[in-house]
Parts: C-alpha cells; structure tokens; sequence
C-alpha cells in the first residue's frame, strides 16, 4: 500500500493527514464551552464569550471534512444554587431541573449546534468525578487537611471560595475567595482582606473543619513542561499559566455542603466536591452521555481537545483540570481559547439592576438568530473588552443588508430580469472575469486561516469583503446597460453567492441555508466542502427561486426603544446637578510616592491637597507610571470619598484616571493652580 501523505500549515495547528485508496486518517476535534452557570438566564456576554465561538469553529471544522463534536452542559452544583433554590422554596435538583431547560432552549433558539448538551448533576458526572479523584488519591496526589474556614452566624453555613468577598491580597482590587478577576492569582478565602459574606454581607468568623486537598505543586514540573511546549496557544492564555506554575499551591476540593458530588472516602460521607473539581469532568461525562465510544475521543492521541472560555476560567483550565486529567490517563487540551470580557453600553451586564439583554429577552425582539450571531461576532471580545451597543447591533445589521443581502438579491433580480431566472451561460471570459475567478479560487484558503486561528470577527470581515467585491463588479460591470458583459458577469456573481453561502455558514447559518435554497441547490449548505467554496460549481441553465429581501435594516427609532427598555445608552445613569455638587474635586499635588510592601500593583501616595491639608491614598499605578513620573504631578482627587483599608492602610479618596485596552492615565491638571483648588 502506498500512502500520501500531506501536512498542513497554519500559525495556530499542524494538521496531519495520511490517504489511502480506502480511508482518510484526520485528527478529530473534540469541543468545548465553558459550562454555562446554573443560577440565571445567560445574557450576550455569555453568548459571544465562550458559546457561540465554539459552534462556529465546529461548523467550520465540518465543512473541511473534520470530524468535530460540540459538548457543553449546565454546572449545577454548588452553594449558588443550594441558595438559589431555597429562595426559590424548591430542591436543588427542581431548580436545576428547570433551568436545565430553560438554558437549552436560549441555546438552541439561537442555532448552537451542540453534539451533547448535558448536565454536570448526572449520574455519569458523579460516577466519573469519583473514578478521577479514586485515581488522583491511589497516586498519591490528594491529602487531607484540617483548616479554619469562614463560616456565616447570619446564613448559618460554611461559605465556599465564592460566597467569600473581600480585598485581594496582591492588588488591592476586590476579590472572591478562589480568584482575583483583575490580577488573576488564584486565592484561598482565608486570604483575603475586610472578608464578608457574599449573601448577607455580614463578617465571616472561621470554624475548623476537615478538608481533601488536590497537591498541585506536585503536577508544577509536568505542567510547565506541557504548557511551554504549546506555543500555538493565544498568548493571553499561555502567558497567564505559565505565571501561575511558580505560585501554585494545594487546592481544597471538598466542601460543607449537601448538593454535589458525594466524596467516596471513609470519613468524608458528610462532604461534597467542590464545584470547580467535579465541573470540568463534566466535560468527559456528557461526551459519554451522547457520543458512542466515548472513551476514544478522550484518550486517543488523535483527539484535539479544544477549550473555549472566558478569561477569568484560564487557571481552571489550564492548570486544576490539567492536572486530573494527567492523573486520570486523559488526553490534555490541545488549545484553550479564551475570551475577554463583552460590556453593555459601556456598564457591566446587571441582571439585578436591570442592564443588559439576556437571551430571553433577544429571543423576543423582532430579530433573527443570525442578526444576533453577526453582530455579536462584529463585536467579539476576542482580544480585549468590548462593548455592546444598540448602536453597534443597527450597525453591524445594516451591513450585512447593504453588503451581502443587497449583492444576493441583486444578482437575481437581474438574471430573473434578463435570464428568466436561469444561470446563463458564459461566453470568453475578459480580463475582469478572469480576476473574478480568481478572486472566488482563493477565498476558501484565505479565509481558512483566520477560522483555524479562531479570530472569527477578522473570519467574518474577509467573508463580507467577498460580498463587496461582488458588489463592486456589479457596479463597474453593469451588466443592465450592457448586455454583451451581461451573461459573464451574472454568471460568475451567482457562483460568488454560492460560495458565500458556504464561507458564511458557520457565522450565519440561517441565511447561509436561504441564500443556498435561493440558487436552486439542494441539501444544506452545512454539508457541503469547504473548499468547493472556490469553484463555479452552479451550473448555466439552472433554475433559480424568485428572489427576496434577506436582512431588513435596523432604523434609529428601534435603538432608541431598544436602547431605553434595558438599560442602554438612553437610559445611562444619570444624576442631578445637586447630586453631582456633592463630590468634591480638588487639585492635588504628589508629594511622595512609595511602593506597598507584599503588593506588585499599589504605591501609597502622599497628596497635598491645599486647605484639606495632607492626604494619602493606595492606587494600583505601579504597572503604568514610574515613580518619578507622578511625583510632583497636580491631579484630580476626590476628597470626600468614604475611607477604606487596603493592605492595612487608609486610603482616604482617589485620584480620576481613564482606562482604555489595558492602558491607565490619570486626569492631569495643565495649568497652574493651587493645591486643593476646587475643580467644577
């Protein structure tokens, strides 16, 4: 037997193939999301930030002929819901029992095309997340640990890492107990500053209790070796592990608790794994809930697993489940692709305050799946934060009507005008056409790349750009006022619309099918090659369906209505000229800058502040400004900001900065005035 073999290259994967005259050898792709909370509604920031990617680079991976699963599910266990539910006056299990549904239907309404969508409360869950900690115990990686951890007199019960706030211990923001979302260090509760309780708010005291510990520090050598060896992840994500490899320590992965997964262990009858341990494994047990031989896709060296995620599940997925998965002889994730953070109209999403649109709501307004699906992806946190808009989401629709709908319906209205709605036949092809030809040859490998790199918003402007290109011969060509270019011309922008339908399915599948119907194919779009993308394959003589409008156009009175009703940019916090004369801005001038002992991002800034006298406050400036580079500035300073303690010491008001893509600069005042002038 002779075999070929072929490899191919992009800058995010190796892709090797092996043929045959019987078979075709290809890795298989196996997907993940981060599995979606339990607790609410999932708003667009969940969507676009690790559930939607996913589903699109499935959709691409199957249309190059992959075999690709999508596995996602609901995380169900944990304090957040035990609450939840009790508030609710129902069990655990009713809670998680309807908003399982609830989850499944946002999902499927907006066209996630899950291979399994599961449930981390399922029995396989528990049988799996006990079969891997049995094996993380027999290897000697688990240990048991007395520890004083925070309980509520108020709640009446042990708070897990969560349901504990307070100050983080290395950057002075405000943090949980497991995680500080703005410096990224893993945490245990008992580390925090000023900690409270999360539900209540009132002030924790610790109690002993006895506890399993996972010894990470143990699996430090292995990780950093596997993590550096993968240098096709985004720097984002390998960066931040690698970070984290020289600070790890033991991590509890019991807790106090009734629901969750019972710990198999003489003595710990009465505990429960914690959440974050027996989560990820879900991973594993919906796979074996939907997939036949599951066990392949999870061990065998030709599987590419491949996380999708927000960047505040980095460490959890880089190095906590990692390290069960060594253990437990699985496969590690080949990529770990993680999302920044979407905003709403320039706030966080607030369910409780009423900012921002949850699926549940989108699936009410007048608008498709796909509107939502393009925008989102037109505004994908891909590589910094970004914002929702009313704005952006006209926008973002409004060009896909101007560009693709208006080119698709263009070009047949125009062979239904002169062709009776059949393909013509071409006659010699002029050096335009030829062009043309190209142009349609090479999108399927050009855009590839960007789909294989998983930066779908460049993914989508490449696509689009097909669109407009196709416009643009249409308008140079003319073929209305010239009938001699005409058959060539409406020839090669049906094929164009045919290769659109395919280079766009992933993004936009439900047009992408319409646009297909439109030119008489059969089948869906879905099933079709990649790379026939780059082909005329829509035959002359072929008879076309009448054609129709395709995307309707967002007009201004919609943002405007869309825009009030949940909180957008019309409804923006505002505040009265009274209220706003209540805060006291003065000029300050730095007088001493020191750095924080045991923190790497704050200095304590001592302020002359006129006739308020001297005042001094802790800001985490160290990673922007040099000492020397404050030192002696006049700044913006609120003086009757109520104190508070951070790293033990009083900083009492704040200096006003801005922040844009990671970048800090603080208001500086031009022109000399004096120290504690007011400012208006």
């Amino acid at each position: 037997m002779i075999l070929i073999f072929s490899i191919e290259f992009s800058e995010s994967y190796i892709n090797f193939h092996v043929y045959n005259s019987l078979e075709v050898f290809l890795f298989r792709y196996l997907v993940t999301s981060a599995l979606p909370y339990i607790n609410a509604r999932p708003h667009l920031g969940h969507l676009i930030g690790s559930l939607l990617p996913p589903d699109i680079y499935v959709r691409y991976l199957r249309l190059k002929g992959e075999e690709a699963i999508y596995i996602c599910g609901t995380d169900e266990h944990g304090t957040a819901t035990e609450i939840a539910a009790e508030k609710a006056g129902v069990t655990p299990q009713e809670w998680c029992d309807r908003y399982y549904k609830l989850h499944k239907e946002d999902y499927e309404w907006f066209l996630l095309d899950f291979t399994g969508f599961g449930r981390t409360s399922s029995p396989s869950n528990h049988e799996l997340t006990q079969y891997v900690f049995k094996k993380l115990y027999k290897q000697g990686y688990i240990f048991e640990k007395s520890v004083r951890q925070f309980y509520c007199p108020n709640c009446k019960r042990f708070l897990p890492d969560r349901f504990v706030k307070g100050i983080c211990p290395h950057c002075g923001a405000e943090a949980t107990g497991d995680q500080c979302e703005s410096c990224g260090k893993l945490l245990e509760p008992e580390e925090l500053l000023e900690p409270r309780c999360a539900v209540c708010g009132s002030e924790p005291v610790l109690k002993e209790s006895k506890h399993l510990f996972l010894d990470l520090p143990k699996f430090a050598p292995k990780l950093k070796q596997w993590i550096k060896a993968n240098k096709h992840w985004p720097d984002n994500v390998r960066n931040w592990a690698l970070s984290l490899i020289p600070t790890l320590k033991p991590r509890g992965i019991t807790r106090d608790l009734k629901w969750g997964v019972k710990v198999p262990l003489k003595g710990f009858e009465d505990k429960v794994f914690y959440v974050w341990f027996d989560a990820p494994i879900g991973y594993i047990s919906i796979t074996k809930d939907f997939v036949p031989n599951w066990r392949k896709w999870w061990t065998s060296k030709d599987t590419r697993l491949v996380h999708f995620l927000g960047k505040d599940n980095i460490p959890f997925h880089t190095i906590i489940f990692p390290s069960c998965l060594m253990a437990a002889g699985f496969i590690l994730p080949y990529n770990v692709i993680a999302a920044e953070y979407l905003n709403y109209e320039g706030k966080k999403f607030s369910k409780s305050k009423g900012v921002g649109v949850t699926l549940e709501d989108a699936r009410k307004l007048p608008y498709p799946p796909d509107y939502w699906r393009y925008a989102l992806v037109s505004m994908s946190p891909e590589t910094h934060d970004s914002d929702f808009s009313w704005k952006g989401f006209q926008e973002s629709v409004n060009e896909l009507a101007d560009v693709l709908g208006n080119f698709v319906n263009r070009t047949m209205v125009l062979t239904y005008k002169y062709f009776d709605g059949k393909v013509p036949e071409p006659g010699n092809l002029s050096k335009e056409d030829k062009r043309i030809v190209k142009m349609i040859e090479r999108a399927p490998t050009e855009i590839a790349m960007d789909f294989e790199r998983a930066r779908f918003r460049e993914a989508q402007k490449s696509v689009l750009e097909l669109a407009r290109e196709g416009n643009a011969y249409l308008n140079d060509q003319e073929p209305w006022k010239n009938e001699k270019v005409r058959a060539n011309v409406l020839f090669l922008s049906l094929n164009i619309c045919r290769s659109l339908s395919i280079l766009f399915s992933p993004v936009i599948p439900q047009l992408s099918q319409e646009i297909w119907e439109l030119l008489g194919e059969k089948g869906r779009v879905k099933e079709q090659r990649w790379d026939d993308a780059g082909k005329l394959l829509l035959k002359p003589g072929k008879k076309l369906k009448k054609p129709k409008i395709l995307v309707k156009k967002i007009d201004d009175k919609e943002v405007s209505k869309y825009e009030e009703k949940f909180g957008g940019a019309k409804m923006a916090d505002t505040v009265s000229f009274e209220e706003f004369k209540k805060v006291d801005l003065r000029a300050a001038l730095v007088k001493e800058v020191e750095d924080v002992s045991g923190a790497d991002k704050l200095y304590r800034i001592a302020l002359d502040v006129g006739e308020l006298g001297s005042r001094t406050v802790v800001a985490g400036l160290r990673k922007y400004y040099k000492k020397e580079e404050l030192k002696g500035k006049l700044l913006v300073y609120v003086s009757n900001l109520q104190p508070k303690k951070i790293f033990g010491l009083e900083s009492r008001g704040m200096l006003l900065a801005g922040e844009s893509d990671g970048k800090v600069s603080l208001a500086i005042l031009d022109r000399g005035i004096k120290p504690g002038s007011r400012i208006y």
